[in-house]
């Protein structure tokens, strides 16, 4: 079953010397992948790209376009680093509402 969900992030953007970086939101849809068997080595999650926004505009901000934060949002997402961030995300929210189901059922 995919789920959506979000995650902050800060992105390098621009040329690596000068260190610029974008703090954003960003919404994805999570599949987890198949668990390994005798016959199938299994495989990984399919973590897609849906939408991405600033986590504090200035004028940085506005003076990208959308488009341009979203194809860098995108490409953070499809790389190790945000694989792995999205990962730990769904991971923290699984155990967030096993937490929850649980205090749910000890009060009834």
């Amino acid at each position: 079953m995919t789920t959506k969900h979000k995650l902050v992030a800060t992105i390098p953007h621009g040329p690596k010397d000068l260190g610029a970086e974008i703090e954003c939101a960003i919404a994805f849809s999570f599949l987890p992948g198949g668990k390994p068997s005798s016959d199938d080595p299994g495989w990984g999650p399919e973590i897609e790209f849906i939408s991405a926004a600033p986590i504090r505009p200035f004028l940085e901000y506005e003076a990208m376009q959308q488009e341009s934060l979203d194809e860098l949002a995108a490409e953070w997402l499809a790389s190790d680093e945000g694989q792995a961030a999205a990962v730990e995300e769904v991971a923290a929210e699984l155990q967030e509402a096993r937490v929850f189901i649980a205090e749910i059922r000890r009060e009834s």
